[in-house]
């Protein structure tokens, strides 16, 4: 922190302390500390607010989407930042990017239990595009869906001898095991 300028000392419990006021570099405010205590420390304390939530459901999914898309890593990211999906830059704000996504999922109907979801499943991760949903609603929103159409055109292009089961997960972001019931008729029977 910065020292801005000294305040006049004060005598607490018999013993005098000087105090200044600091500018925080974390929170971008004025902050009144001992002078001792503002020369020593990075931050007012603001970090420790902000990071204290690291442990909380909403922190969690905060990291997780970051790691979905920013981590080539993950083993999700091919699913995400590989397509090309983003996150909106006030979520992924160096200093405030938790503390935006925390007040926006607040205001915007987060609770225990509920998941969040891209309306639009190639669209990004932004305000516009996001909502909190139960895992039913989840499941119905998923790019790898398969209806019965999908599962037919999954046959047909099975039965050409031109794709392999393989090919056809990867095409249709499934398992292998999910394409061989298809074609087998085991799942969404003709």
């Amino acid at each position: 922190m910065k020292l801005i300028r000294n305040l006049p000392t004060k005598i607490i419990n018999g013993r005098v302390v000087s105090y200044g006021i600091f500018w925080c570099e974390d929170c971008k405010q004025e902050v009144e500390k001992r002078l001792g205590n503002g020369l020593r420390y990075k931050s007012c304390g603001c970090y420790k607010i902000k990071h204290s939530e690291s442990h909380t459901k909403l922190y969690r999914v905060w990291h997780d989407m970051k790691q979905r898309i920013l981590n080539p890593n993950n083993k999700f990211y091919k699913d995400y930042g590989d397509r090309g999906i983003a996150i909106c830059p006030e979520w992924t704000d160096k200093e405030n990017g938790y503390i935006n996504f925390r007040d926006w999922s607040l205001n915007n109907g987060y609770k225990e239990g509920l998941f969040i979801d891209r309306k639009n499943p190639n669209g990004n991760y932004e305000t516009s595009n996001c909502r909190w949903i139960t895992v039913l609603e989840s499941n119905r929103n998923k790019t790898n869906t398969i209806t019965m159409e999908i599962a037919n055109e999954i046959r047909f292009k099975h039965n050409t001898g031109n794709y392999t089961q393989k090919e056809l997960a990867k095409k249709f972001n499934a398992s292998q095991r999910t394409i061989s019931y298809i074609i087998n008729n085991k799942i969404w029977k003709t």
